[in-house]
């Protein structure tokens, strides 16, 4: 639960900060991810539940935004239910009682019954600690901005690229949200289109970047190759090498991709984390 809570924690940071619109944008780019990765682990339903029978599992195999995001899922689940104000009260106390201690499932789920009674008669509680795959009453955001950029995407599959006008404000998260959302397969002259349009092989914010990356090698636009080659190594951020070397190595008729892998990472790994290494050699056991 403690990666729901951190999640939850930063999207209230944000809807303070910037807005309801840009925390409904977070929300949104998580919800995408979620649901990548629960079909991701379709064949291994025990990793899509918060709460998971790990022994003999190595974590860093098994790693995924499930517990962020079904975590957020969760807590915000039972925010709508009582209302902010109330569930304000709860975390409060919570934190209160609870501060620098280690509690499990179990204690947590108890004290959320004592302090919010008759919940569990309201929200399936062990649906949403022990079931597997996305609950029922999760809840896609909802906002205007967040509508718009969805429907720019799927304009773009038949062949329409968002307006200046319509893109003039956006930031990062919106991006993401915009790239992430496209086909995950498109044809190399609208890739070429773009980029030349926006130049996001160039950015230098990672996350658009890597988003389009991602796009670029499901897609073979080859041109790109020597900007992915760069990234991976530049960066050493788990989050960053994964989703890379992932496009690259898995997937049939990606043969160029994966030699490509393999010599990319045999010239980057000393650089990178014990634990990044360990994470990219399983994967690419795998499929290489």
């Amino acid at each position: 639960m403690i990666m729901g809570f951190t999640t939850y924690a930063e999207r209230r940071i944000i809807e303070a900060v910037q807005g309801k619109d840009a925390a409904a944008l977070n929300i949104g780019v998580g919800w995408k991810g979620w649901k990548e990765d629960v079909e991701k682990f379709k064949d291994n339903l025990e990793f899509t539940k918060l709460k998971t029978k790990q022994e003999g599992v190595d974590p860093d195999d098994v790693y995924s935004r499930i517990p962020y995001e079904k975590g957020f899922q969760f807590l915000w689940r039972i925010e709508r239910q009582v209302g902010r104000p109330e569930f304000d009260r709860f975390l409060k106390e919570y934190i209160f009682t609870y501060s620098f201690k280690t509690i499990d499932t179990e204690t947590f789920l108890d004290f959320l019954i004592k302090e919010l009674p008759g919940i569990e008669e309201k929200i399936d509680l062990e649906l949403w600690i022990e079931g597997t795959g996305i609950p029922p009453d999760a809840h896609e955001p909802v906002s205007y901005l967040y509508t718009k950029i969805l429907s720019l995407a799927k304009d773009f599959k038949l062949g329409k690229m968002p307006k200046e006008e319509e893109t003039a404000d956006w930031g990062g998260r919106e991006w993401e949200l915009y790239l992430e959302n496209l086909p995950k397969s498109i044809e190399v002259s609208q890739i070429q289109i773009l980029d030349a349009r926006y130049r996001f092989s160039e950015s230098k914010n990672y996350d658009i970047k890597v988003a389009f990356l991602q796009l670029a090698i499901s897609s073979k636009y080859r041109d790109c190759y020597a900007e992915v080659e760069k990234t991976l190594k530049e960066v050493g951020r788990m989050r960053y090498l994964r989703k890379l070397y992932a496009a690259l190595a898995q997937g049939p008729g990606m043969e160029e991709e994966k030699i490509l892998a393999n010599r990319i990472y045999s010239e980057a790994c000393e650089s990178y984390h014990p634990i990044a290494q360990r994470v990219v050699e399983s994967m690419f056991s795998k499929n290489l």
